[in-house]
């Protein structure tokens, strides 16, 4: 026969256990009611983005796409009264800074090897700087000849901007959707979290891609394993730091060089099958730099203290 000592100590074990398994449910519960209504969102502000971006074909419209996640997760905190204090915009110390920094590097060293072999073996033409649309825009904004330290100015404003795009998805993938997956408790969230950002371009890149001699699809599903790989390298950063800097300096880094540098220098439609992020050379180096980033044993931190 148990004593009354031990009866009332297995009793309250036993009701701190429950109360434990408790809170775990309710946190499961809140993070996939979170996610369902940010999904729900998402593509009301999606959707209202593609028709803008078709329906104008303006530079501006990317503003628009790139925030519509940003949009999403902003309102749903809102209106499930989640707070703020883990989308984490604290810089962290020493170990926040590193990661600004490989995450700066990261997409030019990309850039660098995968279309200097493209250059090197003939497998594209590298031809005199064309900007692209948005970047042309940028740089002739107060006419063609504009004077050189004006430019600079230009160029300088511009890579401010691509902070600004990446701050929007940051705030809704990295920010929102990826804490939550693992709350939810969501198998493989890192990956998932990398999926669902990568089919999230699906649309647009099936309704104004344009022909570069194989199909769309196979394009596509390039496009899928390249961000798929750098979303895995952003979760990294996002869960070992606590902070969301390191997140959206990659992504406007990624868009800034590869997007938008790399891409002006090579002749159109020349050697899209291997560089860009549909580019082959650029895939089969992101699945080997997300497969460094994501080995080994790390600690996760959800946001800076």
């Amino acid at each position: 026969m148990l004593s009354p000592q031990k009866s009332n100590s297995s009793l309250a074990v036993s009701k701190a256990d429950q109360t434990m398994k408790g809170e775990g449910i309710s946190a499961k519960a809140t993070a996939r009611r979170g996610l369902l209504l940010f999904f729900i969102l998402l593509c009301i502000f999606m959707t209202l983005a593609i028709w803008f971006t078709l329906a104008t074909q303006s530079v501006v419209s990317s503003f628009f796409l790139m925030w519509s996640p940003g949009c999403a997760a902003l309102l749903t905190r809102l209106m499930l009264h989640e707070g703020w204090r883990d989308v984490s915009f604290r810089f962290g110390g020493r170990r926040t800074w590193i990661a600004i920094m490989v995450a700066g590097i990261t997409p030019l060293a990309v850039a660098l090897v995968a279309y200097g072999l493209a250059w090197s073996t003939g497998l594209a033409q590298i031809i005199p700087f064309k900007p692209s649309e948005s970047l042309g825009f940028a740089i002739t904004l107060f006419g063609n000849h504009t004077a050189w330290p004006l430019t600079v100015l230009l160029i300088a404003i511009f890579f401010a901007v691509e902070l600004i795009n990446a701050t929007g998805e940051e705030l809704g993938w990295r920010g929102y959707m990826l804490t939550r997956l693992i709350d939810a408790g969501v198998p493989q969230p890192i990956l998932v979290s990398g999926l669902i950002w990568s089919f999230w371009h699906w649309p647009l890149i099936f309704l104004t891609a344009p022909v570069l001699g194989w199909p769309v699809v196979f394009s596509a599903c390039l496009f899928l394993v390249t961000i798929t790989c750098l979303g895995c390298l952003e979760a990294r950063l996002r869960l070992q730091t606590g902070s969301i800097w390191p997140c959206i300096v990659l992504h406007a880094a990624w868009n800034s060089f590869i997007v938008e540098i790399f891409n002006s220098l090579n002749r159109d439609g020349d050697g899209s099958h291997w560089t860009g992020e549909s580019g082959i050379l650029v895939a089969a180096l992101m699945i080997i730099l997300a497969w460094l980033f994501l080995r080994g044993n790390w600690k996760s931190r959800r946001y800076v203290a």
